[in-house]
């Protein structure tokens, strides 16, 4: 069963509680239950709901959030660092920046850098 899917919750919580039983908690019985919530921060409710297959996640506040503010709750969770923006990729950097992050700091040997890095871009065409 992927996790990318739409699923009901009852298959939701047989996804948990295989997932859960993975890395060492027993849904199934109490201490199971008790040691996740207290691991996630969830309330120990919510974990039993999960795993009874009865879960209905409450609506996000961020979500509500945005609609009042006129923004994607996405969006500000990623402008808050709690998300990573999807499909992004760190800006471009210069052959003389990556000389410095390497610690190239003598003009002469950043030059021999960026010869070297010319020759393997033009030996890659």
């Amino acid at each position: 069963m992927t996790s990318k899917r739409l699923m009901n919750p009852r298959e939701f919580g047989q996804h948990i509680t295989g997932k859960a039983r993975a890395k060492g908690y027993d849904l199934t019985t109490a201490d199971g239950r008790t040691r996740l919530a207290k691991d996630t921060g969830l309330p120990e409710g919510d974990i039993a709901a999960i795993a009874a297959g009865k879960y209905k996640p409450p609506v996000d506040p961020w979500k509500t959030f945005g609609e009042i503010v006129v923004e994607r709750h996405k969006d500000m969770l990623c402008m808050v660092g709690i998300l990573e923006p999807s499909g992004t990729r760190p800006p471009k950097k210069s052959v003389k920046d990556t000389a410095v992050d390497l610690g190239l700091t003598q003009p002469k040997s950043v030059v021999i850098f960026e010869a070297l890095v010319a020759a393997l871009l033009n030996s890659e065409k």
